[in-house]
């Protein structure tokens, strides 16, 4: 793992980047989800690295360090397009944002390690599982995207995110056992998943209010009837691959890299 520094000039685009705007709806309000977490999984996993031996633990110990350094630059960026999305046009995006980031705080505040743990898995293992679909240009496809600079930023999370899979998930077992890990990373990918993704959705209902305004009713129809098209097709790019974590036998270092993957880490990994 490395720790990179791209920079996206989002100025170069419009919150509305792709030709099917309700798909680009659904991916820009999922923005709120990325800055939020990752301050979330720092504190988590700042809190599991304390617990693992620094002798016999140092290369977990160290993959931490390099988790947590990856999505700091994550969430440095993400606030950055929710900046952009709220300077251009949805000046509420942060409320939406904060309502999320309250939740977070309330489970550092109230929830054992272990639960936050799963939590954190929840969303790690989604992050594997829908890489594919981003990495190698399914969800670009039905986003209607030409190579804007949103989805490049898009792209490039999800290939770090693909790149640190394994880190959460061993130290659950590290620190729990096989078993318990199992029955932890179900749990939380059970709550993060409806959790995240409803916080997502309220951003969503409010972003299409936005670009629905002036419409006549025949083409607010016909826009709700976009969304619903788009919502099945970003199912049918990601597959089966949400399941996996709900295997006992599943393994995210063991998940074959898209096809692209490399690639995309290679534009931005300095030459060494």
């Amino acid at each position: 793992m490395l720790v990179r520094y791209p920079t996206f000039d989002l100025s170069t685009s419009s919150p509305q980047w792709g030709d099917n705007a309700e798909a680009v709806v659904i991916i820009n309000a999922g923005g709120i989800i990325p800055a939020a977490i990752e301050r979330f999984l720092i504190r988590v996993m700042r809190q599991a690295k304390k617990l693992l031996d620094p002798v016999a633990d140092a290369e977990l110990i160290a993959d931490i360090e390099t988790f947590n350094k990856q999505e700091g630059q994550h969430l440095k960026l993400h606030n950055e397009y929710l900046l952009w999305l709220r300077d251009n046009g949805y000046p509420r995006i942060f409320e939406f944002e904060a309502t999320f980031e309250a939740d977070l705080q309330e489970f550092l505040a109230t929830k054992p390690l272990d639960w936050n743990l799963a939590y954190s898995e929840g969303f790690e293992s989604t992050g594997c599982a829908m890489a594919e679909a981003w990495i190698d240009g399914g969800i670009a496809e039905v986003c209607g995207d030409h190579g804007s600079a949103p989805m490049r930023l898009w792209m490039w999370h999800l290939a770090e995110e693909f790149e640190h899979r394994a880190v959460v998930h061993r130290v659950l077992e590290r620190l729990y056992g096989p078993d318990r890990a199992f029955e932890l990373r179900k749990a939380g990918a059970e709550f993060n998943r409806p959790h995240s993704h409803g916080h997502a959705e309220q951003a969503a209902a409010y972003m299409h209010e936005v670009n629905r305004a002036g419409m006549t009713p025949a083409e607010v129809e016909a826009s709700v009837e976009r969304e619903h098209a788009a919502q099945v097709d970003m199912a049918r790019v990601y597959g089966d691959t949400l399941e996996w974590v709900f295997q006992p036998g599943y393994d995210p270092a063991q998940v074959e890299p898209p096809r692209d993957y490399e690639a995309i880490l290679a534009m931005y990994t300095p030459a060494s």
